[in-house]
C-alpha cells in the first residue's frame, strides 16, 4: 500500500495511478553507468595514492630498506653484507620513460622484491656503491683488530 493509498479520505479512490517514463529509468541508469564508474575510478586512485605516498624504499650506508603500508607497516630489509646478488627487469617502455622493477637476493632465501620504480638502473647502482663501501669498512676493521694484536 502507497502513501497516496493509506492516505485517500473516506470514500476516496485513486483512478489512475501515475508512473515515469521509461526514459527517466534509463537516464537513472544511464548516470550510475557514467558516474558510478567515476567514483570507483575516484575510490582506486585515492587508494592508490595511499599506496605510493606510504611505500618508502631506501639504501643506507649499512642496510636496504623497504616500507609499505599505511596503517600496518610492513617492513622488509637485508644488510649490504647479505647482498649477493640482483635482478633489474626493464621493458622497452620502461627503459623509455626511466622505470622498472629490481629484485635484490640475498643469503639463504632472503629477498627484497622493490615494486615498479624510477631510475632503477641508478638505485642498482647505489646499492652497488654503498655495498662495495661497507665490505672496504668490514676490511678495514678487520686490517685494525688485527694491527691491534
Amino acid at each position: 500500500m502507497t502513501y497516496i493509498e493509506k492516505h485517500l479520505d473516506e470514500g476516496e479512490s485513486i483512478v489512475r495511478v501515475g508512473r515515469f517514463h521509461w526514459l527517466w529509468y534509463a537516464r537513472a541508469w544511464a548516470a550510475l553507468i557514467l558516474f558510478g564508474w567515476l567514483i570507483v575510478g575516484l575510490i582506486y586512485f585515492i587508494y592508490e595514492m595511499i599506496r605510493l605516498i606510504t611505500t618508502e624504499f631506501a639504501v643506507t650506508d649499512r642496510r636496504l630498506v623497504k616500507k609499505t603500508g599505511f596503517i600496518a607497516a610492513n617492513v622488509d630489509q637485508m644488510s649490504l653484507e647479505a647482498i649477493e646478488g640482483a635482478s633489474m627487469r626493464q621493458g622497452i617502455i620502461g627503459r623509455i620513460f626511466g622505470f622498472g622493477n629490481l629484485d635484490i637476493e640475498g643469503r639463504g632465501e632472503g629477498e627484497v622484491d622493490f615494486p615498479i620504480m624510477a631510475a632503477p638502473a641508478t638505485f642498482l647502482k647505489a646499492v652497488n656503491e654503498a655495498r662495495s663501501a661497507a665490505d672496504r669498512a668490514a676490511v678495514d676493521r678487520l686490517a685494525d683488530d688485527l694491527g691491534r694484536r
